[in-house]
């Protein structure tokens, strides 16, 4: 059960979204309601964003590892299968990060 907000937070989240006192009863419901589902609506952004950023991260995985191969002197073919092998993982390294709870 969500927690109750108290007046004060009420009255000061109303002001900041430009309602002006008094609010009438469903204005007030509409703010408490609003105050009760912040948390909430923050995290699952917060997971939207990840989810947007995953696939770049991944990208940069790949990327990152076949040119540390390269530099190590593990020739063109072999550095390409070894990242062919690791795709995978770093894939779900990456979508796992993005969907865990925040």
């Amino acid at each position: 059960m969500p927690r109750v907000p108290t007046e004060r937070e009420i009255a000061e989240t109303a002001e900041r979204l430009g309602l002006t006192p008094p609010l009438t009863p469903t204005q007030y419901k509409k703010v408490a309601r609003a105050i009760q589902l912040a948390p909430q609506i923050e995290a699952e952004e917060k997971a939207e964003e990840a989810v947007k950023a995953a696939p770049a991260d991944f990208a940069a995985s790949v990327a990152d590892a076949h040119t540390h191969l390269l530099g190590a002197g593990v020739p063109e073919h072999a550095a390409a299968l070894v990242v062919a092998a690791i795709a995978p993982d770093l894939w779900r390294k990456n979508q796992g990060a993005a969907h865990a709870p925040g």
